[in-house]
């Protein structure tokens, strides 16, 4: 995609510099037919022109011979550029040489140019930071496109009475036309914003150039380096006189030698340029007129790609249908193969230039960004833009706003460092500014998961996106060792998220995204803290304090690494940079089960705080032989915090124990009571027997 993307800016760099030349070249012609070719070139012709153009044309010297051959020559001919910038166009000298005898003999009816000579022309396109370009607006009134249809013609009086029609326009026929050593200089300031000969060593040559007439030309440069590379020949068999009539039938060859793909470097932004470390392309295309469309067939190859140190291939299909009348441009570049170390990829993409709509498929076996991205050469790190930067340029949003773009990619591996994702499926949308994937499915450590309906507003300055993802058996361990190189808990979760948030500056948005999630982990581990070996041991320390240390030693022991989390639960709301517990987690451990609520950081940090709860297996080993009943359960404070790689745990089990002991204290003195109570009514009811005895004696 990023090479078919430059390809396309440098297809669109030269296609402007032909346009302009061709235009210059028109509007200098015109001085031939005012008859302005003396020296009031400058006072008269040369104020028309900037008119026509909406730019400044000057001249500094305009000379005009008569014999033995009659020419003009302009010399120094400038066409400014918006305030503050280059000259759009620059031009050495501009020479016209004239054939004197058909000129007399036809008493200036029939004029036949020797030769047209553009020397030097130096062609400044420059991209603003708004993402606009110093050509645009040029020649607002007929600009670069057609000349507008004309009007049907009066009726003329005198030729209505008879009499001769005014004078037929001038025939003009240029035997030999020539640009010599031309050249267009880029300048972006969306990428580097210096200056680069984009083009350079234009050539251009045709013989018996005019109206009605065939033409034969050539045309040869230099494209992004200082070895020619590029070559047309272009054949009509007639130009109109009228484009009104059409525009002339072309065919010819185009051919692309060697462009040198660390040469484009100096075009492209600075997050693209580093992917442009090597390589060269060739391509051969066939132009022909197809149904009054200029169609282009053809391919090319891409080869001395290093990723690595090692080469990498491909090749693809190219077509195109351009038409003239509206500048509509419909190209496909279809059969796309790349295989090096690291990708094996193909598809198809296609391009409509109005509106703008952008078409892929992408499929293969492999795709290893590290390895793709090893073609990178090395480079300071690049400043850090200030935060809420906007990612794009007003232009540039309004730009992502009219393009239609849509595709799918399936890739059978795709993978980026310790993540792998398997079986890659995804459909995505660009609409109106907004990116959509309509569907994005992977396998991913040994689960599933699922992006589906996740979208990005690219059109705010601050993109606004969505996220939606399902993750189905996931294997914790693996992503989390893969993402942070620790792997705290492990086993198997689910995990869904739909969260919501502007911008990708993450330290602003850690605090501002906002959203809704749940997780679920079966038969886990907290591998980072030993929740069991600590609430057993508090209690132990809460048995030593009231005195029943026979029970603290078989509990004092109970140590370990690790915590079991079987069937963790937790459902929370993330909001101002924390996950609120909104269920508490609950988890069933070696001693019963406990239950956390509190908040967890998005920066890791853990605030929780809830209850272990001791089942009456757990007391009943505990208190074994003590005389102390175990209660169904007893639940003892717990508090958790710090970092989720090294936590910090706090269990507050004095209270609990003492109540439980002194629970059983106050059972024990009741007993007694009840005991002593129930002794004194069995002594009382004996002794009424006795007396009632004896009255019955």
């Amino acid at each position: 995609m990023v090479l078919a993307g430059m390809i396309r800016t440098l297809v669109k760099v030269v296609a402007i510099a032909i346009g302009v030349v061709v235009l210059l070249v028109v509007g200098l012609t015109l001085l031939l037919n005012t008859g302005a070719v003396t020296n009031r070139v400058k006072d008269l012709v040369v104020p028309k022109v900037s008119a026509a153009l909406g730019r400044q044309l000057s001249v500094e010297d305009a000379r005009l011979r008569i014999f033995p051959r009659p020419g003009v020559s302009l010399g120094n001919a400038t066409l400014a550029g918006r305030p503050g910038e280059p000259p759009l166009v620059h031009l050495d000298s501009f020479q016209v040489r004239l054939q004197l005898w058909p000129l007399v003999r036809s008493l200036g009816k029939d004029i036949q140019v020797e030769g047209i000579r553009l020397v030097h022309p130096v062609i400044n396109l420059v991209r603003a930071r708004d993402g606009s370009w110093n050509y645009e607006g040029i020649g607002q009134t007929g600009g670069l496109g057609p000349a507008p249809k004309a009007k049907p013609a009066l009726p003329n009086p005198a030729h209505a009475k008879g009499q001769p029609s005014q004078a037929p326009t001038a025939n003009v026929v240029v035997a030999h036309a020539a640009i010599e050593d031309g050249q267009v200089q880029l300048i972006d300031h969306l990428a580097s914003g210096q200056a680069a000969v984009a083009v350079s060593q234009i050539e251009f040559s045709a013989d018996h150039v005019g109206l009605g007439q065939p033409l034969d030309a050539t045309l040869s440069a230099a494209i992004a380096g200082t070895k020619k590379n590029f070559e047309a020949r272009l054949h009509a068999a007639r130009l109109q006189a009228d484009l009104t009539d059409g525009y002339p039938e072309i065919d010819g060859e185009l051919t692309l030698d060697g462009l040198d793909l660390a040469q484009l470097r100096g075009f492209m932004p600075p997050s693209v340029t580093g992917m442009m470390n090597g390589g060269r392309v060739d391509a051969q295309a066939k132009l022909s007129t197809q149904a009054n469309q200029y169609k282009v067939d053809g391919g090319g190859k891409l080869s001395h790609v290093l990723v690595r140190g090692q080469p990498a291939e491909g090749s693809f299909d190219v077509h195109a249908l351009v038409d003239p009348a509206t500048a509509v441009i419909h190209a496909t570049i279809d059969k796309l193969k790349v295989k090096g170390p690291g990708v094996d990829l193909g598809g198809r993409v296609t391009y409509d230039s109005k509106p703008m709509r952008v078409r892929f498929a992408i499929a293969g076996q492999l795709l290893d960004l590290e390895q793709v991205m090893g073609i990178l050469p090395p480079s300071a790190p690049a400043p850090k833009a200030p935060p809420n930067t906007p990612l794009l340029t007003a232009q540039q949003r309004q730009t992502v706003a009219a393009t239609d773009v849509s595709g799918t990619i399936e890739i059978q591996k795709v993978i980026r460092g310790a993540l792998v994702a398997s079986d890659f499926k995804a459909k995505a949308v660009l609409e109106r500014g907004v990116f959509v994937l309509q569907q994005a499915t992977a396998g991913f450590f040994g689960g599933t998961v699922n992006a589906s309906g996740t979208r990005v507003d690219l059109g705010q300055a601050q993109p606004r996106w969505s996220l939606k993802a399902n993750l189905q058996s996931i294997d914790t361990g693996q992503a989390l060792q893969a993402f942070t190189h620790a792997a705290p808990v492990t086993g198997k979760s689910n995990f869904e998220l739909d969260l919501a948030g502007a911008g990708v500056d993450w330290p602003t948005l850690q605090k501002a995204v906002t959203g809704d999630g749940t997780l679920g982990i079966k038969q886990g581990e907290l591998t980072s803290a030993d929740l069991n070996g600590k609430v057993l041991g508090a209690v132990a320390q809460g048995l030593q304090a009231a005195g029943k240390g026979g029970a603290a030693q078989k509990v004092g022991g109970a140590a370990g690494a690790k915590t079991d989390l079987r069937d963790l639960s937790v459902a929370f709301t993330i909001r101002d940079g924390f996950m609120n517990i909104n269920k508490p987690i609950a988890f069933a451990a070696p001693y019963g089960g406990t239950k956390l609520g509190g908040k967890i950081g998005l920066d890791g940090n853990l605030a929780l705080e809830g209850t272990a709860t001791l089942s009456r297996e757990t007391l009943q080993r505990i208190l074994g032989g003590t005389g102390i009943p175990a209660p169904a359960s007893l639940d003892v404070p717990l508090r958790i915090g710090g970092p989720l790689d090294s936590p910090s745990v706090s269990v507050d089990a004095q209270q609990a124990v003492a109540s439980l002991v002194s629970g059983v204290a106050k059972q024990q003195v009741k007993k007694v009571q009840d005991e002593v109570q129930n002794r004194i009514k069995d002594k009382a009811g004996q002794g009424l027997g006795n007396l009632f005895k004896g009255f019955g004696r």
